[in-house]
């Protein structure tokens, strides 16, 4: 296994990763997961500028010249404080359980350390028990729950579309 950093060229292959990952998240929330080919431009073009700049960073894995997976991350200062935040992880289905993610977080951890962040934090569905698990294995801890309340149910909740 191969990791590096990501090119403008293997952007429609993480793209590819994310209609996958859409799939899967459905079973945790179907409304947040429609998402339109209008929103895969914008996030295109924000993973375009997210390679280029020297706050983020998006890593990709590969097997026989292959990406099974990647990685995007972002640091934020937050009242002085540099915080690493976790976009996304993704690792195709077919290559889950082999390590992949585990290695993905370790090498964007040690970025967020070489730009002094003093903390990384992820979101993560409580009910993706499978993702949960490859975090804690890498010394993240549950530490609050973002909860959501529907007040119109006439109306969905689809920021993706």
């Amino acid at each position: 296994m191969i990791i590096r950093k990501a090119k403008t060229n293997d952007i429609e292959t993480i793209h590819k990763l994310d209609k996958e990952s859409v799939k899967y998240h459905k079973k945790f929330d179907k409304d947040f997961y429609t998402i339109s080919e209008g929103f895969w431009k914008i996030k295109r073009d924000s993973q375009i500028k997210a390679i280029k700049s020297p706050t983020n960073l998006i890593l990709v894995a590969e097997i026989d010249e292959k990406v099974v997976g990647y990685i995007w991350g972002y640091v934020e200062t937050i009242m002085k404080h540099k915080i690493g935040k976790i976009q996304e992880l993704i690792v195709t289905s077919k290559q889950r359980g082999k390590g992949i993610g585990k290695e993905l977080i370790k090498r964007m951890l040690d970025f967020f350390k070489s730009r002094g962040c003093i903390i990384s934090e992820i979101g993560v569905f409580v009910e993706n028990e499978p993702t949960i698990k490859v975090y804690e294995k890498s010394g993240f801890k549950k530490k609050e729950y973002k909860m959501r309340l529907v007040l119109n149910k006439t109306k969905r909740f689809r920021p993706f579309l």
